[in-house]
């Protein structure tokens, strides 16, 4: 047993070495995201593919690329039911963006961290050599899921009533597990000692990180301003549509979202919103003969599976075995963006990790940002390579996925 565990810890070490060789011609040239606009909002009636493509361009621009050097389109996309161009979406999002017509594209589903999953897939077809660049991301328009009707495909009895099912309100039980995601946040709360107050501080402190970066202009260069017509009428969106931090008393009368439960509230958990972002890739070749700034290197990622009950606490694993596979410790990394889900799923990583709270999601995360499914890994990474430019050497972007399972990624400064 001993020997095996050896053979596996030689693997991964050498997974490293070859990781850390290959990786460092892997960079991120160009990084945008929409503004993220709260469901039934602005961008209500604009498709994820427009969305998506919008933040490409400029991503594309700001990179000083060219669209039609672009060699594969690969995007996290998990509701794409909101759009009539349904799976097709990811492929738009790249004819959209200008890239050219004969180049192929990927959608990816990886729950909450699809938008992650596009970069590490992106970076992978890199490492093959089948790119030189791709467009990852990751795009959502929440507000355009369709109510959906059960069991009257075939029919129904006379009488028998039929009901309207809201996906983006109704909790919906695991398969699986048989329980609902609030359920286990607040399992997890629970587990580790997590009661309300502290999952409402934390929920607070991420507005207010939110409010100070907005504040010290530190989201501009991030944000790609859209134009939409709503009621007939142009209407420029060039921040986030987003709530007013809430107050002490706001948290304090939030409602429950179990019947049973006495930690998960409305405000110490995240929300539906319209958003997409967008990463540029590409590899040392291309940044040389191009003459390309790049924003951060790719040097490493993660993946891995839980108990589907441990869903929430998955990010851990997948930075433990990521630090691991490119032989860093916890303290060599200087910031996290880390998916808050739920403010317990969040708290219970940092506690596991043995961080400190104030290196994780710097600018506010998915609790004071909203949680655009497909789209927050994508976000998440962009807010991390622009902080690599302002002294941060080093970053890691993970998240918890639905099914029982974490993905991470590294960003290095360059």
């Amino acid at each position: 047993m001993t020997r095996k565990l050896c053979q596996v810890s030689t693997f991964i070490s050498s997974l490293g070495i070859v990781m850390a060789l290959a990786s460092r011609g892997i960079f991120v040239v160009g990084a945008k995201r929409t503004p993220f606009c709260k469901y039934g909002g602005s961008l209500r009636e604009l498709p994820a593919s427009y969305a998506y493509a919008a933040t490409a361009k400029d991503a594309l621009n700001s990179a000083n690329l060219d669209a039609i050097l672009i060699d594969a389109t690969i995007v996290g996309n998990v509701n794409f039911l909101s759009q009539c161009d349904g799976g097709k979406t990811p492929r738009y999002c790249g004819l959209y963006s200008g890239v050219p017509i004969e180049k192929s594209a990927l959608g990816v589903h990886k729950s909450c961290g699809s938008g992650l999953q596009s970069v590490i897939t992106g970076a992978m077809e890199i490492l093959a050599g089948s790119a030189k660049t791709c467009l990852t991301g990751g795009t959502e328009a929440m507000s355009s899921l369709p109510f959906l009707v059960r069991d009257v495909r075939f029919g129904t009895s006379l009488g028998k009533p039929y009901y309207l099912e809201d996906h983006i309100r109704k909790q919906f039980p695991d398969s699986y597990t048989g329980l609902t995601l609030q359920k286990m946040a607040e399992i997890i709360g629970e587990r580790y000692k997590i009661n309300r107050d502290m999952a409402d501080a934390y929920a607070y402190k991420s507005h207010l990180k939110r409010k100070a970066a907005l504040e010290n202009k530190l989201l501009k260069d991030k944000l790609t301003s859209l134009t939409v017509t709503l009621k007939k009428k142009d209407v420029i969106i060039e921040n986030d549509e987003l709530p007013e931090v809430p107050s002490i008393d706001e948290f304090n009368s939030a409602p429950l979202l179990l019947s049973d439960g006495k930690i998960v509230t409305s405000l110490n958990s995240s929300v539906p919103v319209d958003g997409a972002a967008a990463l540029v890739l590409a590899n040392e070749g291309i940044v040389k003969c191009k003459n390309l700034q790049p924003l951060a290197r790719v040097s490493g990622w993660a993946c891995v599976g839980v108990d589907p009950l441990d869903t929430g606490l998955a990010a851990t694993p997948a930075v433990m075995k990521l630090l691991q596979t490119v032989n860093l410790n916890i303290d060599d990394i200087d910031i996290f963006e880390i998916n808050e889900t739920f403010a317990t799923n969040a708290l219970a990583t940092i506690k596991e990790l043995k961080i400190d709270e104030n290196k994780v999601n710097t600018h506010g995360g998915a609790l004071a940002l909203g949680h655009p499914v497909g789209a927050t890994g994508a976000r998440m990474a962009v807010h991390l390579v622009h902080q690599l430019n302002r002294g941060v050497k080093r970053a890691i972007a993970a998240s918890s996925c639905g099914g029982g399972q974490g993905i991470a990624v590294l960003f290095e400064a360059v």
